[in-house]
């Protein structure tokens, strides 16, 4: 098990203002997440910062928006995964494609392209994981009804697609809180396919919180992950806004907060 910071908790910031923090931290590694800012940057480049900074890129986060040059939504995995294979990443996450309301648009040209990718990674350590998505806050109060959730649910929706496409899954605990399903219950559907956790809190209105500042179970969530003995990565994903990120003393103080709280747990 590792721990890892997004770059997406701190994307207002330069990459190597993020580097930086992530190893005056403590964190193992990096998630790069590609957008708008950084989505140009070469791979030498980025390969120089990690060198510099001895702190090895451990996941690649693909664009969940529109990035010049990158493409339409297929496009954007594909030249992430050649992104991972060129610095050696070992994980590539994306978002699935937004459907209608409350589903995702997870169809059989989407299939294709994944057995597609994974033909790619066939001689490759290369792990393919898809992450769970929030539910729309207009919908979250449907999910009173615990008889609407796996109709309605996009939670489910992933699971099955992933298990059917033979690839695994990053875990998002925000993103499981929107849905009003226990984030424990979720991580027992989940688990058998889980390569990678994007940890942060929720408090009912505001995603992507630092962990302890929601209402969600974190340490609960994370004695059960040790107790099963997943050895993936777990990786720090809050909202700029959370990380207080205007103040960049404090945005370090909270990395190194939030690092405290997972090896709590994890008695590191």
């Amino acid at each position: 098990m590792y721990i890892i910071l997004s770059t997406g908790s701190l994307y207002k910031y330069s990459l190597p203002e993020i580097f930086q923090i992530a190893k005056s931290a403590g964190f193992d590694g990096i998630e790069l997440l590609i957008a708008r800012n950084n989505c140009n940057v070469g791979v030498d480049y980025i390969r120089g910062l990690s060198h510099e900074y001895e702190l090895p890129i451990l996941g690649l986060h693909s664009p969940f928006m529109v990035c010049d040059g990158w493409g339409n939504f297929c496009d954007r995995i594909s030249r992430s995964l050649t992104m991972a294979m060129e610095l050696s990443i070992p994980l590539v996450n994306f978002h699935p494609p937004s459907g209608y309301i409350l589903r995702h648009h997870l169809s059989d040209e989407l299939a294709e392209h994944i057995r597609i990718y994974r033909d790619r990674l066939k001689h490759s350590d290369i792990v393919l994981t898809m992450e769970n998505l929030p539910t729309m806050r207009p919908f979250r109060i449907l999910f009173i009804s615990r008889f609407l959730q796996r109709m309605m649910n996009n939670m489910y929706q992933i699971i099955e697609f992933a298990g059917e496409s033979d690839i695994h899954v990053t875990f998002d605990t925000t993103h499981v809180g929107t849905t009003g399903v226990d984030l424990l219950d979720a991580y027992t559907v989940f688990k058998g396919k889980i390569e990678n956790i994007h940890l942060s809190d929720y408090d009912g209105r505001w995603q992507h919180l630092l962990p302890g500042m929601g209402y969600l179970p974190l340490k609960r969530f994370l004695i059960q992950v040790k107790n099963d003995g997943y050895d993936g990565a777990i990786t720090l994903e809050t909202c700029p806004a959370a990380m207080e990120s205007e103040d960049k003393v404090k945005a370090e103080q909270n990395a190194r907060m939030a690092l405290a709280y997972i090896k709590d747990v994890y008695g590191e």
